[in-house]
């Protein structure tokens, strides 16, 4: 795999005795969008945390564009800065406008000027359909909404990479499509991307690779024609009869 992104290499991660991710070896290329499915409690969140060391690797390696940063010697803020994260639950700041929660990190890093920043935010929330927000307080969003101004705020930082912790599962199901509008959008200019995703139907359309996994190790990946198609293990067949209407 040419131009890679990420590159991980026999990663363990031990909750005292639970083995939550056990070997696992995940690469993802530039420009590429992968899509991790699997029951809950594969590991699949844990792997996507451990990309930005949200969760500290037990041992195994992670190289993020060339850097080390399963080693405690790299410096995490700095690498975290190309990496965007959408968590399941937005964690936008209730005290700020929805600009401000947009502006926070490139100001707060000394990336750009205010001025810039609000012109960049004003940008951004245009992108993710939120242009009239700008000066909106999160709490009188929809989870929607809010899930959208995370997507821009996490775009704010103009990652190499952005990450998607199930973004669309703290949703009602009629604000899903919105969301996952805009990642088709993101997928479609190129942002390299992974997704942790229950959303089958996104899986299907945008990923150039699905991951299957289940108890803490890959069972099988490849294109989306040979996961959901032409799944070879039975542990795919099985998961994928239970979570698709056949």
């Amino acid at each position: 795999m040419t131009n890679l992104k990420v590159d991980v290499t026999n990663l363990n991660k031990n909750y005292g005795d639970n083995h939550v991710l056990k070997g696992i070896d995940f690469k993802v290329a530039s420009n590429e969008v992968v899509v991790l499915i699997g029951p809950s409690g594969s590991g699949k969140s844990t792997l996507l945390r451990c990309l930005n060391r949200l969760e500290e690797p037990t041992s195994g390696s992670i190289i993020i564009d060339g850097q080390d940063i399963s080693n405690s010697k790299t410096n995490i803020d700095k690498a975290r800065e190309n990496i965007g994260m959408v968590f399941q639950h937005f964690n936008l700041f209730n005290n700020l406008t929805v600009g401000q929660n947009v502006e926070l990190a490139p100001t707060e890093l000394g990336k750009i000027s205010k001025d810039k920043a609000a012109q960049q935010a004003k940008k951004l929330l245009a992108t993710v359909g939120l242009a009239d927000k700008y000066n909106a307080k999160p709490q009188s969003l929809s989870g929607g909404q809010k899930q959208r101004v995370a997507i821009a705020r996490a775009l704010a930082m103009n990652p190499d990479i952005m990450l998607f912790d199930e973004p669309t599962s703290a949703l009602d199901p009629e604000m899903v499509g919105d969301v996952l509008e805009v990642m088709k959008k993101l997928a479609k200019n190129g942002m390299t991307m992974v997704v942790v995703t229950h959303e089958m139907g996104f899986a299907k359309e945008m990923a150039d690779r699905v991951v299957f996994m289940a108890d803490g190790v890959v069972v099988e990946e490849g294109t989306p024609e040979e996961v959901f198609d032409h799944p070879q293990n039975d542990r795919t067949q099985a998961f994928l009869e239970k979570v698709i209407n056949v």
